[in-house]
């Protein structure tokens, strides 16, 4: 019962649930396929989406990649079944080895040469996305990946060679 009115006694909780209740039982008919309506716009609309210019997108169906990529351009997805995920192919991505923009970092840059001799080396690698789907599902983090990969080939390389090799006529080997 409401405590605001002047008596007391307003109107039974229950009475007004029931009442609403039976207001919605019988609007329904009219208002139920105007819902339906409504949430099926919303789906066929989220369904859309676009790949830009230089970019592939990667249509996972139940989560298994679609082998079929799709182009620049506008196209049509069938939401709650099927993910799209765009890949920029176009883009030259970066990898810094030894250094992340003009700042040094030791425990990476620090090699030890063939001879016992410890060098700085530091190293970019600049490469493009070929296979979006390798890129997206091959790898947890192939960013991460080609980093410590590198890494690895590069102590290695420096591992053999002199420090003299290293500073001078080796350095190509090094590069390469």
């Amino acid at each position: 019962r409401s405590q605001f009115e002047d008596n007391g006694m307003g109107p039974d909780v229950g009475d007004v649930i029931a009442r609403v209740s039976e207001i919605f039982r019988n609007n329904l008919r009219r208002i139920g396929p105007l819902i339906v309506i409504v949430i099926v716009a919303a789906l066929a609309i989220s369904g859309f989406y676009s790949v830009g210019p230089g970019e592939v997108g990667v249509v996972r169906t139940f989560g298994k990649a679609d082998p079929n990529q799709k182009g620049p351009g506008l196209h049509f997805r069938f939401p709650l079944v099927q993910q799209i995920d765009i890949v920029n192919t176009e883009k030259v991505r970066h990898i810094q080895v030894g250094y992340r923009d003009k700042e040094i970092h030791k425990e990476e840059a620090q090699m030890l040469t063939g001879d016992e001799n410890i060098v700085d080396a530091q190293i970019l690698i600049q490469y493009r996305v070929v296979n979006p789907s390798d890129y997206l599902f091959r790898l947890k983090d192939p960013d991460e990946t080609l980093h410590v990969t590198t890494e690895v080939a590069l102590r290695s390389v420096v591992g053999t060679m002199t420090i003299d090799d290293v500073i001078t006529e080796g350095r190509s080997k090094l590069q390469d």
